[in-house]
């Protein structure tokens, strides 16, 4: 037979369980809070579940910086028309 602390033990992890169910359900029926908008913005931030990861790999693409200006001078560097040295000396965005 087993030594009572591990019924204990089990009935403490039902109860904590059980607690965290009740939790998450709970934390389900408050209303979000509306995201916080800069003066310097016209659309909210992003919550940290909204937000996206870049991909890992290599070459690394970072079209963060300026949203035409990066595609454009790959797409430059891709034709031949530009040298790739400029992404790492020059000021692409």
């Amino acid at each position: 037979m087993h030594k009572p602390i591990k019924y204990f033990e089990r009935a403490l992890s039902i109860a904590a369980d059980g607690a965290w169910q009740l939790y998450r359900l709970a934390n389900k029926a408050i209303p979000e809070n509306p995201s916080f908008t800069p003066n310097w913005s016209d659309k909210p931030l992003l919550k940290s579940y909204q937000k996206s990861k870049p991909p890992l790999g290599w070459p690394r693409e970072t079209d963060s910086l300026c949203p035409r200006c990066i595609p454009e001078i790959r797409k430059q560097i891709l034709e031949g028309k530009q040298d790739y040295g400029i992404l790492l000396d020059g000021k692409t965005g």
